[in-house]
């Protein structure tokens, strides 16, 4: 048995070198099966306070399927987006993204197949009769909780509009500024984000006003501003933007775009229509 062992190591090199001269066919590349995202952790809800409500530690709320924040595309969009007009809105990575202005908009048919009162939130009173999409829901119940246990009394004065609700928003406007006035402060039918089932005006009691500063006159509006986005919504028009999004200040306006993408866009430090131009397909 070691005679027998020995030849065999001693026989080794010469196999071997007779194998290197002639290399084994590489084999095929296989693609690595694709895998979904896993769900991303629910984010926690804000604590109450007197004035300054801190952050709410509690049960993570239940999450609505999340736009996707798809790879950048390069899209063509107009320079003069402030130009009054109807361009058909550039499709995105999701319709929660898609970018409306005083150029782009939706067709007067739009109108979202999902929409359920706000009630489904755990709304109740008036906010609970305005609609919203129901991927909305999730986000704005968790939102709707932080406020009650923050002692606030914010409440949703208006949701989803359709064409025609914003064509007669936007008269109304225009009788009481005249055409030039209300093209600031209300968008002309199929250029509004109410449209969309995803926007939101809120208000709390007391405040009356549409011409004052919401988020710095009263508790609620400063809440909004500082942790709306915890929740998916941002601010579409925020102070000394009007260059970029073509409409006055609005701090009772918000839009949801998911949590994900609000992170990205308070990270950014964009005016939401600019933030979105990232996500629009060429």
């Amino acid at each position: 048995m070691i005679r027998s062992r020995s030849a065999w190591l001693v026989a080794l090199p010469l196999v071997l070198a007779a194998c290197a001269g002639s290399p084994a066919p590489a084999a095929p590349s296989v693609a690595p099966p694709s895998t979904a995202p896993a769900p991303a952790a629910s984010r926690p809800i804000a604590d109450r306070s007197a004035r300054a409500p801190e952050r709410l530690v509690g049960r993570p709320s239940a999450r609505p399927a999340q736009p996707a924040m798809a790879v950048r595309y390069e899209a063509a969009l107009v320079a003069d987006h402030c130009a009054d007009r109807d361009l058909t809105a550039p499709p995105s990575s999701d319709v929660a993204l898609i970018v409306l202005d005083r150029s782009y908009a939706l067709p007067a048919s739009y109108a979202p197949d999902d929409l359920v009162p706000a009630s489904t939130a755990g709304l109740g009173g008036s906010s609970g009769s305005k609609l919203v999409r129901a991927v909305v829901v999730a986000d704005l119940a968790a939102m709707a909780a932080a406020w009650d246990a923050a002692g606030l009394g914010i409440e949703i004065e208006s949701a989803y509009r359709s064409f025609a609700a914003q064509a007669a928003t936007f008269d109304s406007w225009a009788a009481r500024l005249g055409v030039a006035g209300a093209l600031v402060r209300s968008a002309r039918p199929g250029h509004s984000e109410h449209q969309l089932g995803t926007a939101i005006d809120v208000t709390s009691p007391g405040w009356s006003g549409r011409f004052g500063d919401w988020a710095s006159e009263t508790v609620e509006g400063a809440w909004m501003a500082a942790h709306a986005w915890e929740y998916g919504f941002v601010m579409s028009y925020p102070a000394s933007s009007e260059a970029t999004t073509c409409f006055s200040y609005e701090p009772w306006h918000y839009r949801w775009i998911g949590r994900e993408a609000a992170a990205a866009h308070r990270e950014s430090g964009l005016p939401l229509r600019q933030f979105l131009e990232q996500y629009v397909r060429g």
